[in-house]
């Protein structure tokens, strides 16, 4: 589908795209309630205790401020380890960490022997940023006290923020069998068997996790979301359809499962997956998935009223726009397609994919340089931007550039060497060379990614052929032939191929089917070639 097939890129923008969202570990005002012992009815004392009673009042309000006011002239009524520890939690919750941690330990080595103290003076170095001293904190909270969530939780996550994944999944399973019910605790464990390798775990316990919680939708969708970051995408379906299962009414997970059937290459699935929708929580999104879907089924004009209407909806919503845009362009409307996208860019421009999918008009409106320049855009957004590489690299074939396009089409093969596209367009420029053994390795890359693309096949022939393997060429143009049946340039070197191999008979019969073909299509050889490649991802 050109170099505009749906994919992540235009995905990306939704939440199940996102990466999930960084665990962090907060600063937190629950504590436990300290009354220093001393007599009763002395004036000092009772000033002491309504001090402690205003800060702790204070605190439990989030009047941060006032607390930290109250705690600090406690601490010069009677410079304890408790008051310290009260100063502490007060100046953290109020953003002061420097200060909070010298009162912490001040509290510690005055003789404070709680795990509580050194979990919230773990927290103040997590959130200055100090992992190693963060970690000696909590390993001590949790020596002290095993039975802590709190500490076990933040002693997991540090570890895995450290870049520790295996001893952060041990320390987050215990404390997942301590609270079976707490989703924070199933959602981290999943991120950390994912970070160690333990991917088939980390599956399986995102399955246990929906079994564990079968009401929490907000969990099934973090869970698909890791499992889709982490490259899991059947993973994230099959938790989306469980929890549709669980939750047949709630109208998100429809919604994320049919955009995870698109990325997952199943444009059918989500059609029925809408198509099923009760409820129409979000109009336009809905409208929106229905025409990535139909575009994608090939139904380009279905797919074009849908996102005209989501459109009418929201006439500002950039993936709409861009989707819309994408549908032009299989069109061939390649010029109606730029001012649409010139408002996206508006929009968003930030959105490397908007040059990208303008750089691709202008290479059908044959305005190379504008199409370069595109690109460029695109790449300045995003350096990594694979498809951008590709579309540069196409561009300057056309003029003349061979040098540079050679070294796009190999960067953006690189950056991407799971797209079978990249390898082809790469295989085809070197098999013009010298080098024809690295052509033949490109291509044969492209066919073991995409068995099933008729391109593939007619490039292999053409270097099969250039290098006098003259049967092996017609054996990859034939089946070229049974994958699309309508491609003409095929049957004409096929012909060719026949002629010079004294098979007149079947040369005949090929160009008589070339002639017909030729007679009721529409496209032209370039333009259909060019419209079977497909975008690949960022």
């Amino acid at each position: 589908m050109i170099f505009m097939t749906i994919s992540e890129t235009d995905l990306n923008a939704s939440r199940l795209m996102r990466p999930p969202d960084k665990i962090v570990i907060p600063i937190l005002v629950a504590f436990s309630i300290f009354v220093p012992h001393s007599q009763a009815g002395h004036p000092q004392v009772q000033n002491q205790q309504e001090v402690l009673q205003h800060g702790i009042e204070a605190l439990e309000a989030h009047r941060f401020e006032a607390a930290e006011a109250a705690f600090s002239q406690l601490v010069q009524l009677e410079p304890s380890a408790t008051n310290y520890d009260f100063l502490g939690k007060a100046e953290a919750a109020n953003g002061k960490l420097n200060a909070a941690v010298a009162d912490f330990v001040e509290s510690i080595q005055l003789g404070n022997p709680s795990a509580g103290v050194h979990y919230d003076l773990g927290l103040a170095y997590a959130q200055l940023q100090q992992v190693q001293p963060a970690l000696q904190q909590f390993r001590q909270a949790v020596s002290l006290d095993p039975t802590s969530l709190p500490a076990r939780y933040a002693l997991g996550i540090t570890l895995l923020q450290s870049g520790d994944a295996k001893e952060a999944a041990q320390i987050l399973a215990a404390a997942r069998d301590q609270a079976p019910k707490d989703a924070r605790l199933w959602t981290a464990l999943v991120s950390a068997q994912f970070q160690s390798g333990a991917s088939v775990q980390a599956v399986a316990t995102a399955h246990g996790a929906l079994q564990a919680l079968p009401d929490n939708s907000e969990l099934a969708v973090t869970l698909a979301s890791t499992c889709l970051y982490h490259q899991q995408t059947q993973a994230a379906r099959g938790l989306l359809e469980d929890a549709l299962e669980l939750i047949p009414d709630d109208p998100e997970i429809p919604i994320l499962l049919a955009k995870v059937s698109l990325l997952a290459g199943a444009p059918t699935e989500a059609l029925a997956v809408l198509g099923g929708m009760t409820s129409d929580k979000d109009h336009t999104e809905k409208l929106l998935l229905l025409g990535q879907a139909l575009a994608l089924t090939g139904d380009l004009r279905g797919a074009a009223k849908q996102l005209t209407s989501a459109l009418q909806t929201s006439p500002n919503d950039v993936q709409s726009l861009t989707t819309y845009a994408w549908v032009l362009q299989l069109q061939g409307h390649y010029g109606e397609a730029l001012p649409i996208l010139s408002k996206a860019k508006e929009l968003e421009p930030r959105a490397p994919a908007i040059p990208y999918r303008i750089a691709v008009s202008h290479y059908f409106l044959g305005q190379y340089p504008l199409a370069k320049t595109s690109c460029a855009n695109a790449l300045g957004l995003d350096p990594r931007y694979a498809a951008a590489y590709f579309m540069l690299g196409m561009t300057k074939l056309r003029l003349k550039d061979l040098e540079g396009a050679h070294n796009d089409l190999r960067e953006a093969a690189a950056l991407k060497p799971n797209v079978a596209l990249f390898h082809r367009e790469l295989g085809k420029l070197l098999s013009q060379g010298s080098n024809l053994g690295e052509a033949g390795t490109q291509l044969n890359q492209a066919l073991s990614l995409d068995p099933n693309e008729a391109e593939n096949y007619f490039w292999r022939a053409k270097l099969f052929q250039r290098q006098g393997a003259k049967q092996q060429a017609i054996a990859d143009l034939n089946k070229a032939i049974e994958l699309s049946p309508d491609y003409s340039v095929a049957y004409a070197e096929l012909a060719h191929l026949y002629t010079e191999t004294a098979q007149p008979r079947q040369a005949a019969k090929v160009l008589a089917k070339r002639k017909q073909i030729v007679a009721s299509s529409k496209t032209s050889d370039e333009t259909r070639q060019m419209l079977g490649l497909t975008e690949g991802a960022q």
